[in-house]
């Protein structure tokens, strides 16, 4: 899924390019010229060119079986889940002579091509020239579609949401609201809209919520996310002109036009993807037959689809969210649900079946660096326990104990060294004031704050600031603190009067990876410094 190379491979043959990136869920164009006689070999990978000259077969033999979409273990069969092809093929063509590299530019270019003579293999007469075998769908695309530079996609959400709900979805699973720049775009979004026509309606009919507000001063319109000023305009006519909300309207009379609408009122959503949206699931343990990583990608039951990396796919099945592991369909997660319009975002419970441990809570998100609020909204990792709520559910702040202590870990007990020296500590003494001195009674009375330093190799820290004033250690967290005994130079007691005292961790390094094993997102760390800061009164 981040491929560094493609690999071409004919009978004992194998090419493979040279280095580049090819991400998910855009159109590979792709044409691969060869010369038997030459051994001269060209690759035309979207708008890359690789080619040389290699040893290889004199020819490729025919008789068998051409198979798209399964690696043969023998002809025609020894197929296996983890070989197939989970792609969409959009043209194939075989062709029995070498094409020139104008006509392979222009297949790679999506300009259309009149070869001759026609190929050995093409799509032309799918149904009567190809054997359909395991789970395949058959769809006319539009080339228009394929060959667009920038890959972009619509998903629906079925569910009735206001304007800022909506907006919280999208962000959510990494997408946003549509804004139509175009007249093409307008109707991309409207091709998209009609299956869905029977689902979604409001008090005008059936309308979407577009990514887009009014200006009321100068009456233009701006993305809600970016702020740019949008110039296309599509308004029939502009009814509702207090309100500040823009809807696309899917209705007979009034068929791709733009109105007003109020911003609480709740209509269907789409939201529009422009790169691929990698949704993590935490809280799996390693032994699990579950993907950690999913692709929102398509629509099941009016609802998108998670689509694993690998074996598995999360959908909605009428009446609740389900894991599948494909291999084995009686290996499954379903979340408990208490409505319908609950998506799997955020913090979770789920029931497993069959794996090979237990998911009894789950969480998502999506990309590195950030942190994902229970109810799913995320928020950057930097705003996780910095004493500031950023989560619509305040859930950013709770939990935020700097120091995790283990089972055996006692407090009584000094930090241990490895070869059972004594524990170093550094001390710190700042005398902020003198408050009485007396010559008759040969004392004298001050303030001063004492700074203790010292590592604990048994402890774990988490959530740590830069600014180790933000690092607290909370009241009631059992750590071991060195004992303070004070004299005077005889020996004497020493009347200590403690005003305040406070425990904090000086961050001195990186975090350690992220385990995706844990439930929640952070950091964590280990061997850091613990500074107890303690304002003392005394009198000697």
């Amino acid at each position: 899924f981040d491929m560094q190379s493609v690999v071409v491979e004919a009978e004992k043959y194998s090419l493979t390019t040279g280095k580049g990136s090819y991400t998910l869920l855009g159109w590979w164009r792709f044409c691969y010229l060869h010369s038997f006689e030459t051994k001269q070999h060209t690759i035309y990978w979207n708008d890359k060119v690789f080619s040389g000259t290699s040893e290889g077969p004199e020819m490729v033999r025919g008789g068998g079986l051409l198979v798209i979409g399964q690696d043969q273990d023998r002809m025609g069969g020894g197929y296996t889940f983890s070989q197939s092809l989970n792609a969409v093929v959009a043209d194939l063509r075989l062709y029995n002579r070498t094409l020139t590299n104008s006509e392979a530019l222009d297949f790679v270019s999506c300009k259309e091509t009149h070869l001759d003579p026609q190929p050995l293999v093409s799509f032309s007469d799918f149904k009567n020239n190809w054997k359909i075998e395991g789970s395949v769908n058959i769809e006319d695309l539009n080339l228009a579609d394929i060959c667009q530079k920038e890959s972009s996609f619509l998903i629906m959400f079925p569910e009735a949401w206001s304007f800022s709900q909506a907006v919280a979805m999208c962000n959510n699973v990494g997408g946003s609201l549509p804004v139509p720049i175009s007249a093409r775009e307008n109707e991309q979004i409207l091709s998209f809209l009609n299956p869905y026509i029977p689902y979604c309606s409001d008090a005008h009919g059936y309308s979407i919520a577009l990514g887009m507000l009014k200006e009321y001063e100068t009456h233009s319109h701006y993305h809600y996310k970016s702020g740019e000023n949008i110039t296309y305009s599509n308004f029939l006519y502009r009814r509702d002109e207090d309100s500040n909300c823009v809807a696309i309207a899917v209705t007979e009379d009034d068929y791709g036009y733009w109105y007003y609408s109020k911003c609480d009122l709740e209509l269907c959503t789409i939201c529009n993807f422009t790169s691929v949206t990698h949704l993590k699931v935490r809280g799996l343990c390693d032994e699990s037959l579950f993907d950690t990583t999913y692709l929102v990608l398509g629509e099941s039951g009016e609802k998108p689809v998670f689509r694993g990396f690998s074996n598995s796919q999360l959908q909605w099945t009428g009446t609740t969210w389900t894991l599948t592991y494909l291999p084995e369909n009686n290996v499954k997660a379903t979340m408990t649900t208490k409505f319908e319009d609950e998506y799997p975002v955020g913090l979770r419970q789920w029931i497993t079946e069959g794996d090979r441990c237990s998911l009894q809570q789950g969480s998502s998100q999506f990309l590195d660096g950030q942190y994902t609020c229970d109810d799913g909204t995320c928020i950057s990792i930097d705003h996780r326990c910095d004493l500031l709520a950023h989560c619509p559910d305040l859930s950013d702040e709770i939990n935020c104990n700097t120091v995790k202590l283990s089972e055996t870990y006692i407090w009584e007990l000094p930090p241990p060294l490895p070869d059972g020296s004594p524990t170093p500590v550094s001390v710190f003494v700042n005398i902020t004031s003198v408050r009485d001195v007396s010559l008759i009674d040969l004392s004298i009375s001050f303030d001063m704050i004492l700074v203790f330093t010292w590592r604990d190799p048994r402890l774990t820290f988490q959530h740590l600031r830069d600014n180790m004033d933000q690092n607290p250690v909370r009241e009631g967290v059992g750590v071991w603190h060195p004992e303070v005994f004070m004299e005077d130079g005889d020996g004497s007691s020493v009347d200590v009067q403690v005003r305040g005292r406070q425990t904090f961790v000086r961050r001195v390094g990186p975090p350690n990876p992220d385990i995706p094993t844990r439930l929640k997102e952070g950091r964590q760390s280990i061997n850091i410094q613990i500074y107890p800061r303690t304002v003392y009164t005394m009198l000697i």
